[in-house]
């Protein structure tokens, strides 16, 4: 903390602001591949940030250490380059302190984990996966442990520290049986502690893996779809999430500009944004300029109630920060995004909506997400692996397109299961199963 105020204090010579970051991390993984370990890595990283505004001026630099010598380098030459950028006419000013939530105890287990224990988990996973179906290949995966401490200190008083880790493990299961190959399953689970469940990842996958040995055609035609946690993360992410922006906003490329207090979604859709759920892999207390994390309602009960904020956007627009400046590690600036984004769960099972449905299906993965277009909501994905429901019943795989509009499509969920499961992308998403009605899907031959 002394360390930081010194430094802060002998860039005020050069600055009008200072903002000083530090993150360290310590990673450890395992590679997995044709029913191996194929590697195993141990990574220690430091990146100091400094971030100096002089007459408008925005001057960055970033070293690879936390060395006093080396900050006080980076803090001059951060000053130099401010001295050739144009003056950005809409800066305001760094953020004020703010009241921070409790810090969540650590998960000290995390801070000493090792590859010996990542690796017992693996070779167990492995084992578990060719005793319950010696046809199955655990073609691929990962399991990893990272612990990471930041500091964010500048010159309005701002002085925050905070530890956390996670650890996963993820598999890819590949069937081949009477001449057919399944597509790749994909099972894991990860949490902020190393009590990893790596017996039921091998039982979800095993189970996929054994409907997708019964090939099944998908037809033309409207059908009820329930789209799986995995699903949800992966076409929200690109199709939805970036809306809320309120960068976006200010820039007239969001759709839900004038959509505030109006039904976007069906009633059954609530989704927020809190690093403090249960389940969130990062509990973070502040975000990546120092703001205070907080509860933030996105979509409640179908009703759009708006938009996150970073430090520099929402004084642009004349708000407050919602906590959502998250740090580019890379270049050294903010920009705006989700924490841990939260749909709310519901009351019943992923079973017990299954059986329910005389013919629709259930998605798995998708694919070509990245494409959808967050300005006006289309997308278009492949389902794929998927499968086909008869009588209430998995009845075998599939693969079909979906070409949609995502605001269409939140108005057509009906039901959300009980299940929740963090999903790692970018940020956590905790989702649940979603089930829409009359979802318009094109079989692919």
């Amino acid at each position: 903390m002394r360390k930081m105020e010194e430094l802060i204090k002998y860039g005020e010579r050069f600055f009008d602001e200072l903002e000083i970051v530090t993150y360290r991390a310590r990673e450890i993984g395992l590679e997995v591949e044709l029913n191996e370990i194929s590697m195993g890595t141990t990574r220690m990283s430091t990146i100091t940030i400094v971030r100096g505004i002089k007459d408008n001026r925005i001057g960055i630099s970033i070293v690879d250490n936390d060395s006093k010598e080396d900050v006080k380098k980076a803090i001059e030459e951060a000053a130099k380059m401010a001295r050739l950028n144009n003056p950005d006419d809409k800066w305001k000013s760094l953020p004020e302190p703010g009241k921070y939530r409790e810090k969540p105890k650590v998960n000290e287990e995390l801070k000493e984990a090792s590859t010996e224990t990542l690796a017992s988990m693996v070779i167990k996973g492995i084992q578990l996966a060719r005793e319950s179906d010696p046809n199955v290949t655990v073609a691929g995966g990962s399991a990893g442990a990272s612990w990471s401490e930041f500091s964010i200190a500048n010159s309005h008083g701002v002085n925050v520290t905070q530890e956390y880790g996670h650890a996963h493990v993820f598999f890819e299961f590949v069937g081949k049986k009477e001449g057919v190959v399944t597509p790749g399953i994909f099972e894991f689970d990860i949490k902020d502690n190393l009590n990893l469940d790596v017996e039921s990842i091998v039982n979800r996958g095993i189970e996929r893996v054994k409907w997708a040995y019964k090939v099944k055609e998908a037809k033309n035609e409207e059908a009820p779809v329930i789209f799986s946690p995995w699903a949800i993360s992966g076409l929200f992410h690109y199709a939805l999430f970036p809306a809320f922006s309120g960068e976006r906003l200010i820039k007239k490329t969001t759709p839900l500009a004038d959509k505030v207090g109006e039904k976007i979604a069906s009633d059954v859709i609530t989704i927020y944004d809190d690093t403090f759920h249960e389940l969130s892999v990062v509990k973070a207390i502040a975000d990546g300029e120092g703001v205070p994390t907080r509860k933030t309602m996105l979509i409640e009960n179908g009703v759009f109630k708006g938009f996150i904020w970073d430090n520099y956007w929402a004084k642009v627009y004349g708000t407050e920060s919602t906590g959502h400046g998250q740090r580019d590690w890379r270049g050294g600036g903010v920009t705006i995004g989700l924490n841990s984004a939260v749909i709310e769960n519901g009351k019943r099972s992923l079973e017990e909506m299954i059986q329910d449905i005389k013919h629709g299906y259930l998605v798995e993965g998708v694919q070509g997400a990245h494409s959808s277009n967050p300005d006006n909501g289309n997308f278009a994905i492949s389902a794929n692996p998927a499968y086909l429901i008869e009588d209430g019943e998995i009845a075998g795989s599939t693969v079909f397109l979906v070409a949609s509009n995502i605001y269409e499509l939140l108005k057509q969920a009906s039901e959300v299961s009980k299940e929740q499961r963090a999903m790692p992308a970018m940020f956590t998403v905790v989702a649940p199963y979603i089930k829409f009605e009359n979802v318009r899907i094109a079989g692919k031959r």
